[in-house]
């Protein structure tokens, strides 16, 4: 099983598309983004998008420093 296979914990809270976005501190438009370009890890459940806390977490530790999290390259020097 690989690891993108594994199902979450039973247990582990599972947050909706506008907790995630609050929790990364973007709109859930930019989430979607991010999604449709596999960028974050989130699952489909009853019609609606769930993400583990553990899946956002690894998705800011892997953003490149200085990204601002709208797709682009910070400019600060």
């Amino acid at each position: 099983m690989t690891e993108k296979s594994i199902p979450p914990r039973i247990g582990d809270r599972l947050l909706t598309l506008k907790e995630a976005a609050e929790v990364l501190r973007l709109s859930p438009r930019t989430v979607r983004g991010y999604l449709q370009r596999g960028e974050i890890q989130g699952r489909i459940i009853g019609g609606r998008w769930r993400f583990r806390r553990e899946d956002l977490d690894t998705f800011y530790e892997v953003a490149p420093r200085g990204w601002d999290f709208a797709g682009n390259q910070s400019h600060e020097e």
